[in-house]
């Protein structure tokens, strides 16, 4: 591999590192468009490739936790940082506060049996 490939390769894996955030909710989600807002706000740090609300398995309500998957390591951080993000939107009657914390979920931890 000449070393402009070698170069432009290292470049990419550095600037696409998708990175898995799990995040609590402080409300209850009742509806997609209440899902919609909280991941509109999360967007807000990075770009997202992957989001995903939690459902009951049994009643199919979303429950008040969740994960996604920031394109790369810097929005990620970028949302990491902040103690509280704050959802300000008229389908809430009060600001829903979102906590989001780096995953342990790793891929490489599962066998493949």
């Amino acid at each position: 591999m000449s070393t402009t490939a070698a170069t432009a390769t290292a470049t990419v894996a550095r600037t696409i590192s998708p990175t898995r955030m799990f995040f609590r909710t402080s409300r209850t989600i009742p509806s997609m468009a209440h899902a919609r807002s909280v991941f509109k706000q999360l967007g807000e740090y990075g770009e997202m490739i992957e989001y995903k609300f939690l459902r009951c398995p049994e009643t199919q309500q979303y429950l008040k936790y969740g994960f996604v998957i920031y394109k790369d390591q810097q929005g990620a951080q970028n949302a990491a940082t902040q103690q509280f993000i704050k959802v300000t939107s008229n389908l809430f009657d009060k600001p829903c506060d979102i906590k989001i914390e780096k995953s342990n979920y790793n891929s490489n931890n599962y066998n493949s049996n």
